[in-house]
């Protein structure tokens, strides 16, 4: 099977830098402030379309909280807005990438988006997804409630990304009521196309069974499993333009505290024409191949459980066509093997049968 129009897009990239810039500013128990006027009247599109008084009919925790005015970062196609509030009962961040104009691929890829339930009454076409904690996944993953629209030649991103339950006084996050308020700030900043609005109920709380991810359809986990020898099933975690496979025993050194991941890179071969630090490179895998080996310290600072073993890190960047596609394994390596070697070559006999 080959992956078609999926690719890490630039707009994501550059929101997920502003979120992270914006959880970095903030300290306990404050507001971040407004790095621009918080007036309609702001010169960014994404900002005029959700103000503050909207942003506050989300959720009450974001007024008076500001806007963060990314406008358009360096390289992204889009502009960004967001909002974030920290208090005792964790951190919630509102944010808004929108792009004007979209070109018809980044049109075509919005409403391509994975895993996404539809929304009338929201532009040409509209449609929720739910991921991190609401998908089961651990590690104090963020719950992420988002929305995907396009009107004409723009496409929006809206999304809600709040602190899971990891202490009692933390609220349970509610999918359903976020996506709610999420749609209505849509059609209050403009985004609703007149007919009733119509807003799917996100799906229960834990793993889901199954995918519409092209890029979790390249390889299954039994064709994981089998490959490095693992005994307990893994659970699948979809992502945009990735997918990750987690073993049962993320603490326990071998086969089983396997993370394995894709990332596709749609038109990113090129980078591979540039030196990689560290990088080996490898034969006889897509029209050139690079694998990275490292070691880092386990435990909490890799969201798993304590270890004496270092995690071990393979990534092996393949390059095929104008394509580029990056498996990495994540693993505690057993003294009672597979060793580091060995692992080496079952991650590259299972990337050498993967065609995308």
């Amino acid at each position: 099977m080959r992956v078609h129009r999926i690719r890490a897009s630039q707009r994501r990239l550059a929101l997920s830098a502003a979120l992270v810039l914006l959880l970095g500013a903030c300290a306990p128990g404050v507001t971040t402030p407004s790095t621009g006027s918080p007036s309609s009247a702001s010169g960014n599109p994404a900002c005029e379309l959700i103000t503050p008084g909207i942003a506050a009919k989300v959720d009450p925790s974001f007024a008076g909280t500001g806007q963060n005015q990314a406008a358009k970062p360096p390289g992204s196609p889009a502009y960004l807005c967001s909002y974030m509030s920290k208090s005792d009962q964790g951190i919630n961040a509102l944010s808004v990438a929108l792009t004007s104009p979209a070109s018809e691929a980044e049109l075509a890829e919005a409403k391509k988006s994975p895993d996404c339930s539809p929304v009338a009454g929201i532009g040409d076409f509209a449609c929720f997804q739910w991921t991190g904690w609401f998908r089961g996944e651990a590690g104090g993953a963020s719950a992420n409630t988002v929305l995907k629209a396009v009107r004409g030649n723009e496409s929006l991103d809206l999304r809600v990304v709040a602190t899971p339950p990891m202490t009692s006084g933390i609220p349970v996050p509610d999918g359903n009521a976020t996506a709610r308020a999420l749609a209505q700030a849509a059609v209050e900043g403009g985004w609703g196309n007149g007919s009733a609005l119509s807003v799917p109920s996100a799906p229960p709380v834990g793993p889901q069974s199954t995918t519409d991810n092209p890029v979790c359809a390249l390889v299954s986990p039994e064709a994981v499993k089998r490959a490095f020898g693992a005994t307990t099933p893994a659970q699948v975690l979809p992502g945009e333009g990735n997918c990750r496979y987690t073993f049962g025993a993320l603490g326990t050194p071998g086969p089983d505290s396997l993370v394995f991941s894709i990332e596709f890179h749609q038109g990113g071969a090129s980078l591979l024409s540039r030196p990689v630090p560290d990088g080996q490179d490898v034969d006889g895998v897509g029209d050139r191949a690079i694998l990275i080996v490292r070691t880092d310290p386990g435990g909490s600072k890799a969201l798993r459980p304590p270890s004496d073993v270092p995690l071990t890190y393979m990534s092996l960047m393949v390059a095929r066509g104008q394509n580029m596609a990056i498996f990495t394994a994540q693993i505690l390596i057993s003294p009672a093997g597979p060793t580091v070697e060995q692992t080496k070559e079952q991650l590259i006999t299972l990337v050498k049968g993967i065609n995308f």
